[in-house]
């Protein structure tokens, strides 16, 4: 495994936390600020990796204005370069909460039975015993953003800045990783 797949699956490993952490805001930052710290480290450390590799330095060129140019990418790394240097990432959160109950109805029921005889039956059912009270159950669903863009929730502009780099390190590897 090359240095730099690895340090793609440490950005993994924290992101992986952070979607497991979102009702916990303290685990929540501490993850993102490593997911940010880590997810950048994966070309410093790609450039560093096959900076001699024939061919490299011109193909990371063009996919480094690429990169530079992505409104996402540009805003982890400025998120990064905060949370290390400055202070501490803040996101915001949004938390929906749901109530939902279950109530069970319990009647009386009467039938009445006309035989061929001319006979009528009544048949009632004695009324069920009140029902319990009403089950209740809440649900809690957390979502984060970042104020410069309020459009997409930390964990999917944290999954698809995986997708880019996951891309780039298999065309990466399938370039400059000699076979042999």
């Amino acid at each position: 495994m090359t240095n730099t797949k690895e340090k793609l699956l440490e950005a993994k490993y924290f992101l992986e936390r952070m979607t497991e952490k979102q009702s916990d805001r303290d685990a929540f930052k501490y993850n993102l600020s490593a997911f940010l710290a880590a997810a950048r480290s994966v070309t410093l450390i790609m450039q560093k990796e096959f900076d001699k590799a024939p061919g490299f330095k011109k193909w990371y060129s063009e996919k480094q204005a690429k990169m530079q140019s992505d409104e996402v990418m540009k805003l982890l790394n400025d998120k990064r370069v905060m949370t290390i240097h400055q202070q501490p990432v803040r996101p915001h959160a949004h938390v929906n909460v749901g109530i939902s109950e279950h109530i069970v109805i319990s009647e009386s029921i009467s039938i009445v039975i006309t035989h061929a005889n001319g006979t009528i039956e009544r048949r009632e059912s004695k009324p069920t015993p009140p029902p319990p009270p009403a089950e209740t159950e809440a649900t809690t669903e957390w979502r984060w953003y970042f104020d410069e863009l309020p459009g997409k929730d930390v964990i999917t502009l944290c999954q698809e800045q995986i997708v880019k780099l996951e891309t780039l390190v298999t065309e990466c590897e399938s370039r400059f990783t000699s076979l042999g």
